[in-house]
């Protein structure tokens, strides 16, 4: 029992190091890919994600995109009508994710699915970032909280707790087999 419990002892270590560098190294890469390269949304291998912070695709159809979810974008070489794109909105200073409703020479005309008019100027392909691929409902919630200084304080918490939780099992079922050995 002792030996089965080192080594599940020994992959959970492995795995909080492992998530631990993951997000490390993940983190890295977006500021630098933000600060030093002026990408607003860096992509890992063409994928790229964001939390969704406002309401313009939530139309109550069921399968709509509402505040708090995450949206996983993937850059492609051309875009439909019909497919739901996040791209650069100068005029916001920000990205939008909406639906491609017309497209010609000039680049995309686009519309929330919960506006009443479509978006006012044309979306160049240059300015998209990709489509959505996977929308993760709530997960943008997560997301934010897990940014926040809150949330870094849960997640770094977490991890210790489980860190030391291991030790002290550990050392219960060391102390059992010591007690056993004395009688």
């Amino acid at each position: 029992m002792k030996r089965a419990f080192k080594v599940v002892k020994c992959v959970i270590r492995a795995i909080l190091a492992v998530v631990c560098v993951l997000l490390l190294v993940y983190n890295a890469y977006v500021l630098i890919a933000r600060y030093a390269f002026g990408e607003g949304m860096p992509t890992v291998f063409g994928y790229s994600g964001a939390a969704v912070i406002s309401g313009s695709m939530d139309d109550d159809s069921g399968d709509d995109i509402e505040i708090g979810d995450f949206v996983i974008t993937k850059s492609q070489t051309d875009y439909a009508v019909g497919d739901v794109i996040t791209f650069y909105e100068p005029s916001l200073e920000g990205y939008v994710t909406h639906r491609i409703i017309s497209a010609d020479e000039s680049g995309f005309t686009t519309k929330g699915d919960a506006n009443n008019v479509q978006d006012g100027s044309t979306v160049a392909q240059d300015d998209i970032v990709g489509k959505v691929v996977a929308v993760i409902k709530g997960g943008g919630s997560a997301i934010e909280f897990m940014r926040s200084p809150t949330g870094l304080l849960v997640i770094v918490a977490a991890v210790a707790v489980i860190w030391i939780a291991t030790d002290i099992i550990s050392n219960l079922l060391s102390g059992k087999k010591d007690e056993k050995e004395q009688l």
